[in-house]
């Protein structure tokens, strides 16, 4: 792991790099190449990774050469010229006046965005966008500035670069890059917590499979993007199949960013389903791949949801040793949005300890930011671990005020998972404070909350 994070300077194809006598050799220097040039080689043959490292050189190679964390040696760029049919000149052209060129811009924030150099990609989209640019290049600078706002947290802007780069590719019938935007649009609305996230993604889907051929590298990525809304819907069974399909089209996973974000989802839905052997494999993984690219956001969500996982199996030293580092890299990167859901971890594995006061200051912490950024779901969750609190320290006043506020929140998402599981807590303690009457009132309201269509039937029946 510690030769990868170091961004070799030879690209390990096989053969490289091996010492067979006791004298140390020194390391072979690659070629500077065009930032770009072996991906868009790759593309326009429509080949794999693997189509084009075939036996003699990895296919790892391939994507550190791709995302410039290695230089290849000339030897493997005539292997890779030779297969993708490209001549040499294409990958050594000098850099000159097409740096300023639209596609050696868009080729440039592309290995920024893979590289996980975020901040690198907005400064470049920045620059570029004060450049005269035909529209559907601007579209495209558009689109990968918006991931990256998306990969800092910042899903406000991402959204609004994504809405804008859709009008674009919507106007010019692109369906594909339709699709793509789509998926932003949808990743943007999930972290804000709009119910609408959902429906986003399953229009981002199907646009794309309406293509013919259905690309399907593409259709993964939006496979992964549907599990994730599923998940935030709680929809955990919907949310496994979707990340399933996603592995099934296709070999598709040849981003390691995106399937370390695919193991996370799959971590979250075994999780909820109770199933913490499965949750926690894949929670590893996606926790070694986002090291492994120094993802540092991914990386503390990671910490989180293990941490999380802990807190539930009772292992409440370990949970707090990953929560409280997923806060420290969170605090480092500056993160906001999202940073309640940590701080809803914490809070409740300092209740989970007994140490009541710690929790209640923890989730006060957590509603002042979800008021902020209007994190509603996480909202309801905080405000029921005061309800609980209150309840534990016998003040039946503070614990229905609590739940109000729960409810409140969880009802502005709309009937639902997390409404039900607030009415089911609220239930749990009025039972234990022998109000059996307004116990079973909610559960019932438990019961409609989870079955939306029942509760739709019935109101149009009324009217």
């Amino acid at each position: 792991m510690t030769e990868i994070a170091r961004a070799p300077e030879t690209d390990g194809s096989r053969g490289q790099g091996t010492a067979t006598s006791g004298r140390r050799r020194g390391r072979r220097r690659g070629l500077e190449i065009r930032p770009g040039s072996v991906k868009q080689a790759r593309a326009l043959a429509g080949l794999s990774l693997g189509q084009v490292a075939r036996e003699d050189i990895s296919r790892t190679a391939i994507y550190f050469v791709e995302t410039g964390k290695a230089k290849p040696s000339r030897e493997t760029l005539e292997l890779i010229a030779q297969r993708t049919g490209q001549p040499l000149d294409f990958f050594l052209a000098g850099a000159g006046d097409l740096d300023q060129h639209p596609v050696a811009r868009i080729a440039e924030m592309e290995r920024l965005l893979v590289t996980g150099d975020n901040a690198g990609v907005v400064e470049a989209a920045e620059a570029a966008l004060t450049q005269k640019y035909g529209g559907e290049s601007e579209a495209r600078i558009k689109l990968l500035a918006s991931m990256a706002h998306l990969r800092l947290a910042q899903p406000v802007l991402g959204r609004r670069l994504a809405v804008a780069a859709r009008t674009y590719f919507e106007q010019a019938s692109d369906m594909r890059m339709t699709a793509e935007a789509l998926g932003n649009e949808a990743q943007a609305a999930g972290l804000m917590q709009d119910p609408a996230a959902l429906q986003i993604a399953e229009g981002a889907l199907a646009t794309c499979r309406a293509l013919r051929p259905v690309p399907q590298v593409l259709e993964a990525r939006l496979l992964r993007v549907l599990g994730h809304m599923l998940l935030a819907a709680q929809r955990w069974t919907e949310a496994i199949e979707c990340y399933e399909e996603a592995v099934a089209v296709g070999d598709v996973v040849q981003d390691l960013h995106q399937l370390s974000l695919l193991y996370s989802g799959m971590s979250l839905a075994h999780q909820e389903m109770g199933q913490i052997n499965e949750a926690t494999r894949y929670a590893q993984k996606a926790l070694t791949i986002h090291e492994t690219l120094r993802d540092r956001l991914s990386q503390a969500r990671s910490l989180n949801n293990l941490g999380w996982m802990l807190v539930k199996l009772g292992e409440h030293t370990s949970a707090r040793t990953h929560i409280e580092r997923a806060i420290r890299i969170a605090e480092e990167q500056r993160l906001e949005t999202g940073m309640s859901e940590f701080l809803v971890t914490l809070a409740q594995l300092e209740l989970g300890e007994g140490d009541l006061d710690r929790a209640a200051e923890v989730a006060r912490q957590a509603i002042e930011l979800t008021v902020r950024h209007g994190e509603m779901a996480t909202a309801a969750e905080a405000h029921a671990i005061l309800g609980r609190i209150a309840a534990r320290n016998g003040s039946d006043a503070d614990a229905d005020e609590a739940f109000a506020a729960a409810l409140a929140a969880a009802k502005t998402l709309g009937s639902g998972a997390r409404l039900t599981q607030v009415h089911e807590a609220y239930a749990e303690v009025l039972e234990a404070r022998g109000d059996l009457v307004a116990a079973n009132r909610h559960l019932r309201h438990a019961i409609a909350s989870h079955r939306p269509a029942a509760l739709l039937e019935s109101r149009s029946a009324i009217a």
